[in-house]
């Protein structure tokens, strides 16, 4: 049955993963060819000089393309399943119904998940091969809440569109701003580092808001 529910959601998801994968891909060509230009015109000493100097931003597009990839991927999963009323159906298949959740959830999470860790390591691969180690772990220490940033999105995303009332929808969009504002503090590099056990705390925490608003629709709220 678990795998029944996991077919599912690939099914309903699957255009939006390959959408999500082919702009990841593309925007991190982009950047290779832009880094490779970069350092060809300035030559390999000054560029690096120029990246520590002013802890400039290798990968600037992926600031908020995690943030996008868990928004619209928890959209595309979880609003069909209150629009066309499937989430009373679903939850009555013979499975408890917090199962049910945890497997719609954690499918999405990890496939989120597995995106931003097929990427973030080849960034740093690339990079690593013509920069100093310094700024390998500058960029890292950058991207590193975004990516954490694009999780939370998705379980805060999945939180706010599986609320069946829309008035609650709306006021849940204020602390939701302010939890994801918190991934998004400071770009200084290594400002997050003291600070990243408890993005971590907060992505995986993030992901049990869900069940609030599944159960307020099992109460019948309208």
């Amino acid at each position: 049955m678990i795998q029944a529910i996991i077919y599912k959601e690939w099914i309903k998801t699957r255009s939006v993963v390959i959408l999500l994968l082919a702009i990841f891909i593309a925007a991190s060509i982009y950047s290779f060819m832009k880094i490779a230009q970069d350092a060809r015109l300035m030559g390999m000493t000054a560029y690096w000089e120029s990246l520590i100097e002013k802890d400039a931003a290798l990968f600037p597009y992926f600031t908020y393309l995690p943030l996008l990839a868990g928004v619209l991927l928890a959209i595309t999963q979880f609003v069909p399943e209150l629009q066309f009323k499937r989430l009373k159906l679903t939850l009555h298949l013979p499975l408890s119904e917090s199962t049910i959740i945890w497997t719609m959830l954690l499918y999405g999470f990890l496939t989120v998940l597995a995106l931003f860790t097929l990427t973030l390591p080849v960034l740093m691969f690339y990079i690593s091969r013509i920069l100093p180690r310094e700024v390998v772990g500058m960029s890292f220490a950058q991207l590193l809440p975004c990516f954490l940033g694009g999780l939370a999105a998705y379980s805060i995303t999945a939180w706010i569109c599986l609320e069946p009332q829309w008035k609650q929808r709306i006021l849940n969009i204020l602390p939701a701003m302010v939890l994801l504002s918190c991934f998004y503090i400071s770009a200084s590099s290594g400002a997050y580092c003291p600070f990243v056990p408890y993005l971590i705390a907060l992505t995986v925490v993030a992901l049990l808001f869900s069940f609030i608003s599944t159960t307020r629709f099992k109460e019948g709220v309208q």
